[in-house]
């Protein structure tokens, strides 16, 4: 098999890779995989928030059902969950993390946007920046109550 590295994009439309996205869905499985692989390395890999270390066990729902997991960081942005479940880039998914600094499970969504052998990269649905804000004040205070910092 022949493999093309194309040059990394500078700039693309992040409504453009979500319609060549909803039109990924009527490929064949595997080209739909490389195909959502390759429209997701477009985006530029620049956080928007920072990571903090976050420990916890979880479990998740996909399409496929319920996965298990734990989460290694996490971010008002995203979360990194080592699992070992089938799941693909693309893939919607749903969660629910625990703070020491939130009396109530953070209920969150999101889409699969990286794969590695130890688990998936959870960029949360962008719905309203007030739940971005939400969660860097539980996070904030979750470090600080763990690390003083």
């Amino acid at each position: 098999m022949c493999v093309l590295h194309w040059p990394r994009m500078e700039t693309v439309n992040d409504d453009l890779i979500e319609k060549i996205a909803a039109l990924a869905a009527d490929l064949p499985e595997e080209q739909r995989q490389q195909l959502l692989e390759l429209i997701y390395g477009w985006r530029p890999d620049v956080r928007h928030a920072p990571r903090e270390t976050y420990i916890e066990p979880l479990s998740f729902t996909s399409r496929n059902g319920t996965h298990y997991g734990k989460a290694r960081d996490v971010s008002a942005t995203g979360v990194f969950i080592v699992t070992s479940a089938e799941l693909e880039v693309g893939m919607q998914v749903k969660l629910a993390l625990t703070f020491l600094s939130a009396p109530n499970p953070v209920q969150l969504s999101g889409t699969i946007v990286r794969k590695t052998e130890d688990g998936i990269a959870v960029q949360f649905d962008a719905g309203r920046s007030s739940q971005v804000k939400e969660l860097e004040s539980i996070i904030s205070k979750q470090m600080l109550i763990l690390h003083g910092k």
